[in-house]
């Protein structure tokens, strides 16, 4: 089974919810740990892959930490933004196409409007990677269950790729379709819809066990994008603070 490391998301809907209780006990809280993950990527058709990432994780008065995506407010309910934006396209985590260049990932910032549970996103290349932009619409609620240390937090998110983002993740070159077989493709701008279910268990103050399971579909007719629905489950726990 090979083992790869991917950044975590969809974590940020912790502290969204209109149940009080809920609401509050994810205020000014935040996590660090691991998880072992299973799961199947849309650029790869070679079945399920073991593998690990990281939990991490902050929503306090200045801000909040979610996976890669850090922002710090700067006005209630809007901050800016900042990500590392890890490979999607790339051997290092899944078998690609032989000819295939691998896509770099790239620095970016923006701004985001909402709460950590409740945003609009909008996220700029600032590395001359390929000059692109992200925008991302984030919606997620947590709920408390009848049994007391359980939490569980269903997510959607809808992203929207423009052109350039878009061209440097799902295009492929005459030189890469030729010596890989795929078709030559020049990629338009790309919607990109997640969805997905978090559960926690509080086994003490300070420790958490995580459970995860995500669902990923890229809107987009590139023969880079081998898979309609990618997925991913991931079970682990983590230190709270």
């Amino acid at each position: 089974m090979r083992l790869y490391v991917l950044p975590v998301s969809g974590l940020a809907l912790l502290a969204l919810s209109i149940n009080v209780a809920a609401n509050d006990k994810y205020d000014d809280y935040g996590f660090v740990g691991g998880s072992v993950t299973v799961g199947e990527s849309v650029f790869s058709n070679d079945g399920a892959k073991g593998g690990v990432e990281p939990n991490i994780f902050y929503n306090g008065e200045y801000g909040f930490i979610d996976g890669s995506l850090l922002n710090y407010s700067v006005l209630p309910w809007v901050g800016i933004s900042g990500q590392w934006r890890f490979a999607e396209v790339s051997n290092d985590f899944d078998d690609i196409p032989n000819g295939i260049h691998d896509r770099d990932g790239n620095g970016e910032l923006g701004l985001t409007i909402g709460t950590v549970g409740a945003r609009l996103t909008y996220l700029h290349d600032v590395t001359n990677e390929h000059n692109g932009y992200e925008v991302q619409l984030h919606l997620g609620r947590a709920f408390d269950t009848p049994f007391e240390p359980f939490t569980f937090s269903p997510y959607v998110e809808v992203d929207y790729r423009d052109a350039k983002l878009s061209n440097h993740l799902y295009s492929v070159s005459t030189n890469e379709s030729r010596v890989s077989g795929l078709d030559a493709f020049d990629s338009g701008s790309t919607w990109v819809y997640k969805s997905g279910l978090i559960g926690i268990y509080d086994f003490s103050d300070e420790f958490i066990g995580l459970t995860k399971l995500e669902l990923e579909h890229h809107d987009n007719d590139s023969p880079l994008v081998q898979q309609d629905l990618g997925w991913q489950f991931s079970i682990g726990a983590a230190y709270t603070f």
